[in-house]
C-alpha cells in the first residue's frame, strides 16, 4: 500500500510539471488517467453464503475522448475477515478454531477471504455538476474476471500436516468466472489539476465455479454453477495524464 500511494505522489506532481500549459478549465480535452481506488463491497446471492462484508483496493487505467466517451482496464484485489462457511475444516479442528500440529500441540487457525478481479470497461461522461466540461456524472459497463477462495491461515505458520501447502487446496472453495460490472459515479477534475479523484456506486455479477479436483471434507467434486454478486461504494484518486500543446519555433 506504502508504494501505491508513493507512486501516486510522484506521479501527480511529475504531471503537475510537465504539463503546466494544458489548460483544463476552458479546454475539451482528451487525456488518460491512472487511478488508485479503494471500494466496500456487500455481497449477495451464493457470495454472502460463503463471505460478509469484503474491501478491495483497485489500479486502473481510462481514457477519455473529447466526446466524453471513456474506456479502460481495471483491477483489484479482494480482502476480507468475515468467512460464513467454516464447516469445511471441521474434521481436521478441535473446538472448531484450533488444529493439532505436527508437534501435538493446538494451534489457532483462521479463514480469510481473499480475491481478484480484472475487467475491461466503456462508458460515457456526462459534463453535469462539474468545474469543467471535462468531468462530471458517468456511467460505465465492464466485463471481466473474477477469483475468490477462503485463505487459510494457521497460529505463528505452524506445521500442521493436514493444511500443507498441497492439503490447503481441497479446503480453500477456489473459485471463478467471467463477470459484468455496471457502475454510475461521479467524476472531479479540478481547474488547477491539485484534486481529482472519483466515486461511484458499482455492481458485480460473477458466473463461477470451484476449481479444485475434489473438496477434501466431501470426498466429492462440485462443479455446480456459482451465482455472486456484490453491490460496493468506491472512491479514487485520479492520476490524469495531459498532453502538453505542441510548440512551434521559429528560425530566421
Amino acid at each position: 500500500m506504502k508504494r501505491i500511494f508513493l507512486f501516486s505522489l510522484i506521479f501527480q506532481l511529475s504531471s503537475s510539471m510537465l504539463l503546466s500549459q494544458v489548460n483544463v478549465r476552458d479546454s475539451l480535452l482528451s487525456f488518460s488517467t491512472v487511478n488508485v481506488s479503494f471500494g466496500w463491497q456487500l455481497p449477495h446471492a451464493d457470495l454472502a453464503k460463503r463471505f460478509g462484508d469484503f474491501g478491495s483496493v483497485g489500479l486502473s487505467y481510462l481514457r477519455k475522448q473529447k466526446s466524453g466517451l471513456i474506456w479502460g482496464v481495471n483491477g483489484n484485489f479482494l480482502f476480507g475477515g468475515s468467512v460464513k462457511e467454516k464447516d469445511m475444516l471441521s474434521n481436521i479442528t478441535v473446538n472448531d478454531d484450533f488444529v493439532i500440529g505436527a508437534d501435538g500441540t493446538l494451534y489457532e487457525v483462521k479463514v480469510l477471504m481473499r480475491g481478484i478481479q480484472f475487467d475491461a470497461r466503456i462508458g460515457k461522461v456526462f459534463p453535469i455538476g462539474g468545474p469543467n466540461k471535462n468531468c462530471g456524472i458517468y456511467t460505465t459497463l465492464g466485463a471481466g474476471f473474477m477469483q475468490h477462495k477462503i485463505r487459510i491461515d494457521t497460529e505463528r505458520n505452524a506445521d500442521v500436516p493436514p493444511l500443507t501447502k498441497e492439503y490447503v487446496k481441497g479446503y480453500d472453495r477456489l473459485s471463478n468466472g467471467w463477470t459484468i460490472n455496471p457502475a454510475v459515479g461521479y467524476l472531479f477534475l479540478g481547474n488547477n489539476r491539485s484534486i481529482n479523484f472519483f466515486v461511484q456506486l458499482e455492481y458485480t455479477y460473477a458466473q463461477t465455479q470451484n476449481r479444485r479436483s475434489f473438496n477434501y471434507d466431501s470426498g466429492i467434486t462440485d462443479r455446480s454453477i456459482r451465482h455472486d454478486g456484490a453491490l460496493g461504494l468506491r472512491f479514487g484518486w485520479v492520476l490524469p495524464i495531459y498532453k502538453a500543446p505542441s510548440t512551434d519555433f521559429f528560425y530566421y
